[in-house]
């Protein structure tokens, strides 16, 4: 038991030597700081004038062909894995449809994700727009 104290000891000795040594070293100057937060008053300063350039309904004009082009993927992608899936199933044994049931989970999560992409675009863009 006094072995385990005289070790404890010695660990908060040296915690308190580093702690006395580290904050010997730490100096702050004063007009360093001033012209650090001069600095970062005129970056959000300067955001702020640019923020007001930014119109997000052409942002997101933008983007809508290349939505519609990845939902139409997705949509090919979803019917040839339900397909294929679909096929499997009907000459698969009991054992291996078990296992195509658990793959379809995956199948159907990926689907909501793939059709409902244009609400969640929808969501994004609206709380983009309030900033």
């Amino acid at each position: 038991m006094l072995k385990k104290y005289g070790r404890m000891a010695k660990i908060s000795l040296i915690m308190m030597i580093l702690f006395v040594v580290i904050s010997a070293f730490n100096t702050v100057n004063a007009d360093l700081l001033s012209d650090m937060e001069g600095d970062a008053q005129g970056f959000i300063t300067n955001g702020q004038t640019q923020a007001g350039n930014i119109n997000y309904t052409n942002i997101a004009k933008e983007f809508t062909g290349l939505g519609q082009i990845l939902t139409m993927v997705g949509a090919g992608v979803m019917v040839a894995v339900t397909t294929y899936m679909g096929i499997k199933y009907l000459t698969a044994g009991p054992e291996a449809q078990a296992k195509l049931k658990t793959q379809l989970i995956g199948v159907v999560v990926s689907g909501v994700v793939i059709f409902g992409a244009y609400g969640i675009w929808k969501l994004v863009i609206q709380i983009a727009s309030t900033f």
